[in-house]
């Protein structure tokens, strides 16, 4: 039965990165069609922006740790110090990133979430690349049809 709670934490945790992630992207193209400022302006913004998603979903992830922990007893963590708010959020977002350094670890079921949580970050950090890439070549290909040369697009 705690292998099912695993699973179904992990099916929350996944959605609730997914729309957080979905919602964010609409916001930041809603906003850059919007806003009259410099294309680098523009730009920084939004890869700001992406990283404070990516912050909030590993954030969501490690409540999910501790909720997992705590609440319903589904493992346990390991490693160096008492783990607290702090810890959890470092776990998650080096498993996020899937940087994995190892020192702190998952025993029980919810390692089934720490596995999980990688496929997420990998997929929504493609996401925001793709994202990242549309909006930096629509602002800039409407910049040069702006200066009337759209054959040059040497200095976007």
């Amino acid at each position: 039965m705690a292998d099912l709670y695993a699973l179904l934490l992990s099916l929350v945790l996944i959605a609730g990165a997914v729309l957080i992630h979905f919602r964010a992207l609409r916001m930041l193209s809603h906003w850059q069609g919007r806003v009259d400022l410099s294309r680098n302006v523009k730009v920084l913004t939004i890869i700001f922006g992406l990283i404070a998603a990516h912050a909030l979903e590993a954030l969501l992830f490690s409540i999910g740790y501790g909720f997992g922990v705590h609440a319903l007893k589904l493992g346990t963590f390991v490693g160096q110090g008492p783990i607290n708010t702090a810890q959890l959020f470092y776990f998650s977002i080096e498993t996020y990133t899937t940087q994995g350094v190892g020192d702190v670890y998952l025993t029980g079921p919810l390692r089934l979430v720490a596995s999980l949580e990688p496929l997420v970050g990998l997929i929504l950090i493609g996401w925001s690349t793709s994202f990242t890439f549309l909006i930096m070549g629509i602002d800039w290909r409407m910049a040069t049809d702006r200066r009337g040369d759209a054959g040059n697009a040497e200095n976007p």
